[in-house]
C-alpha cells in the first residue's frame, strides 16, 4: 500500500473553502476509488490542508494522477484552486510496511 501525501498552504480563512473542493473533486470522479483523508490544522502550522491518497502500488498512483491531469476540465478546477491556495506546500510517498 502506498500513501501519497500533500501538504498544500491555503490562503487565511479559505481551509473550509479548500476542504469542500478537494472532496467534490475525489468523491465526483470515477479516476481515484480508494481511501483518502483531509486533514485540517488542530496542533500545527496555519492555514495548512493536507490529503492522502491510498493506492495498491505506485504505477496505480501514476496511473490516476496522468488520468486527472488528462481530465477536460481541469482549468476550472485549477482556477478555483489558485483562488484559494498559495504557492508552495510540499508532497511525500510513503510505503506501509505493517499494520495491525
Amino acid at each position: 500500500m502506498i500513501s501519497d501525501r500533500r501538504m498544500y498552504y491555503v490562503k487565511p480563512g479559505c481551509e473550509e473553502a479548500v476542504v469542500e473542493l478537494l472532496k467534490g473533486e475525489i468523491e465526483g470522479n470515477t479516476i481515484y476509488t480508494h481511501s483518502y483523508r483531509i486533514y485540517t490544522s488542530y496542533i500545527s502550522s496555519y492555514d495548512v490542508v493536507v490529503v492522502e491518497w491510498e493506492f495498491e502500488d505506485l504505477q496505480e498512483m501514476q496511473a490516476a494522477w496522468d488520468a486527472w491531469f488528462a481530465k477536460t476540465d481541469i482549468t476550472e478546477f485549477n482556477e478555483k484552486w489558485d483562488e484559494l491556495t498559495e504557492r508552495g506546500g510540499h508532497g511525500e510517498i510513503w510505503e506501509l510496511v505493517a499494520q495491525r
